[in-house]
């Protein structure tokens, strides 16, 4: 008579459990993947919000936004937001491209904060001059975290007020590496409409003690999408970054940078956007920019190189492409400030587009559409992104520029 089994083998089981593991392994990987195209969505759809804002700030304002900007003054008192009747010095109030925008992203009562004058932006703790993560000495209302400068992908580590991790076109970088001069440009001429979109509307190298009045030199001038002859469509304006800095501090100020003791009210305050350090950095930890590079440097290679500029480029260095390349050399944005503090090189080395999205970032363009850039594009194609009107921008070689348009 043949026996009755009343068990799995030991083999058995362990075939059940290797099946049962295939499938949970492929399972998680479809899951894992299924939740990165959706945050990738949710990013891009945040981008396409920001272009919008972009396009109705142009329509309202007769341009679009500066990477740096005035909007206002508080003159010290009482702020009327305070519980406890709190008061607040008076100070300038400075601010960056995504403060202009946030009318146009429903978050007018933050924009008001920063451009009525009975509200002050800063706020009265201690932190005025210090926690680097912290606030910088900005009021909690006027530097909320809002989602729409958050992507659900990037794990944002600087600060706890005002994350971010979108940034600007803000053009060509007018220094080589290691600081130095490119021959026939200066900050200036790399603020032209030619070559980008964001540039410094605020700009003060110093101010009269008598008067409290900065003279404002250096600023760039007015970019309407109307100037884009590449056509809006082949003109980035928003891209992501993941060092960008929160969304309201321009550069590396603090609260205290905004601040005077001595001057008469209303002042201005020192923002020399070429020369100081720490207002330099805002054109790089708020935006990306292209530098005076070639995948060909060699004259005897393309014979062609732009006439305006008056010298070779160097080849592409690996950190200015798209998430330096493909080659893992990102950092955090945490590590990022330790190195602009240390060394403006490295800011000017990470303003370019980076995500931690895979193979590439998302962009908005002017015309509104957004795109999934890869990090393998050509630096040059790049470039004719970046730049508005290619054929007379200072690109090393603008007969490769994308465009439409006809030579006169």
């Amino acid at each position: 008579m043949k026996r009755r089994r009343t068990a799995f083998t030991l083999v058995e089981l362990l075939v059940v459990i290797s099946i049962i593991g295939v499938l949970m392994a492929l399972t998680t990987a479809g899951v894992q993947a299924a939740r990165e195209r959706a945050r990738r969505m949710e990013c891009a759809n945040n981008l396409r919000q920001l272009g919008l804002a972009g396009t109705l700030h142009d329509t309202s304002k007769g341009q679009l936004p500066g990477y740096v900007q005035d909007f206002g003054f508080f003159a010290g008192g009482v702020d009327p937001s305070s519980e406890v009747g709190a008061t607040v010095a008076s100070h300038r109030k400075v601010g960056t491209w995504a403060v202009a925008l946030l009318p146009y992203v429903e978050a007018l009562p933050t924009y008001e904060r920063w451009t009525e004058d009975r509200y002050p932006i800063l706020s009265d703790s201690s932190d005025a001059t210090s926690g680097e993560f912290e606030g910088n000495g900005f009021h909690p209302y006027a530097a909320p975290n809002l989602a729409i400068f958050q992507c659900p992908s990037n794990p944002v580590v600087s600060g706890n007020r005002g994350k971010n991790c979108y940034v600007s076109n803000n053009g060509m970088c007018h220094l080589r590496r290691d600081g130095s001069s490119i021959t026939g440009v200066s900050f200036s001429t790399s603020q032209a409409r030619a070559n980008g979109i964001g540039n410094s509307k605020y700009n003060i190298a110093s101010v009269n003690a008598s008067n409290g009045k900065g003279t404002r030199t250096s600023q760039g001038p007015k970019v309407r999408i109307e100037d884009m002859k590449d056509g809006a469509g082949n003109t980035l304006l928003y891209t992501e970054n993941v060092q960008a800095f929160p969304w309201h501090r321009a550069g590396l100020i603090h609260g205290a940078d905004l601040k005077s003791a001595t001057l008469p009210t209303p002042y201005d305050v020192t923002f020399d956007a070429n020369t100081t350090a720490k207002v330099e950095a805002a054109r790089y930890v708020h935006g990306v920019v292209w530098h005076y590079e070639d995948i060909a440097a060699s004259a005897a290679a393309s014979p062609t190189w732009n006439s305006s500029v008056g010298e070779a480029p160097i080849v592409v260095h690996s950190l200015h492409r798209i998430n330096g390349g493909g080659t893992g050399s990102d950092s955090t944005s945490q590590d990022r400030f330790v190195k602009v503090v240390s060394n403006m090189q490295d800011a000017r080395d990470l303003a370019r587009p980076s995500s931690a999205h895979n193979d590439g970032v998302n962009a908005v363009m002017a015309s509104g559409a957004v795109r999934f850039i890869r990090d393998s594009i050509d630096y040059r194609v790049y470039q004719a992104m970046l730049t508005p009107q290619g054929k007379q921008s200072d690109v090393p070689w603008p007969e490769f520029v994308m465009t439409d348009q006809i030579d006169n």
